[in-house]
């Protein structure tokens, strides 16, 4: 019986998550309350809040979705040695790219990443949690340029085309885009011989997970 009570909150909560993601794809995450999350699902407010007390806590769980997305992409690209050197910016692009987990998380990063306020507040965790991950992805990124400076413009480019996703305005073909990308950025010989990704983006933990966004609280 706790096995099967066990079993349905994690499937309850689920439920929960994939309603909050699309609707905040559908509408943009300032429309969407508990309530509308509740009732997508045919919940009550009461069986949300036993899983989520607040908004803040179920944005947190989004993110947490996000990270271990990212993560996943990365996990076989930190894993395998033989993956370094030429040709490591395009499988990067090409994993990021990849179906539309990543496009989905687009709205929710976008939001942390506009907010600000005068103290700190709930959200200026999870927003520090985005901009850690943005900091180590371009640092990956500087590692395997010829022109390190270009890193910045690269995870701009690479936002871009998830943004476009996100709003249907690109196809979701994106690892096309990845060989044609990473040609703006590395030229035919120019890209460098890395041993690997770097250190931060190496290293695999117990679960498996890359240490890219391992920092989870």
């Amino acid at each position: 019986m706790v096995r099967r009570t066990r079993d349905d909150a994690a499937d309850t909560r689920a439920r929960i998550l994939a309603s909050a993601q699309k609707l905040i794809r559908q509408r943009g995450l300032h429309c969407v309350t508990l309530d509308d999350v509740a009732r997508a699902i045919g919940m009550t407010r009461g069986a949300v809040y036993a899983h989520f007390r607040s908004r803040t806590a179920l944005l947190g769980a989004l993110l947490s979705c996000a990270e271990a997305d990212f993560a996943a992409r990365l996990a076989p690209l930190s894993q395998a040695r033989a993956n370094a050197g030429p040709g490591a910016l395009e499988r990067l692009l090409a994993a990021l790219l990849h179906g539309d987990d990543i496009a989905r998380h687009v709205s929710l990063v976008g939001f942390l990443l506009q907010h600000k306020c005068g103290a700190a507040c709930e959200l200026c965790p999870l927003r520090a949690r985005v901009l850690r991950a943005v900091e180590i992805l371009h640092d990956t990124f500087a590692a395997l340029l010829p022109e390190p400076g270009l890193a910045g413009l690269l995870v701009a480019h690479l936002w871009g085309l998830l943004s476009a996703r996100a709003l249907q305005l690109a196809p979701s073909g994106l690892p096309g885009c990845a060989a044609s990308l990473a040609r703006l950025y590395v030229g035919p010989g120019m890209q460098p011989d890395a041993h690997a990704l770097p250190a931060t983006v190496r290293r695999v933990d117990s679960t498996g997970h890359a240490a890219l966004l391992r920092d989870i609280p």
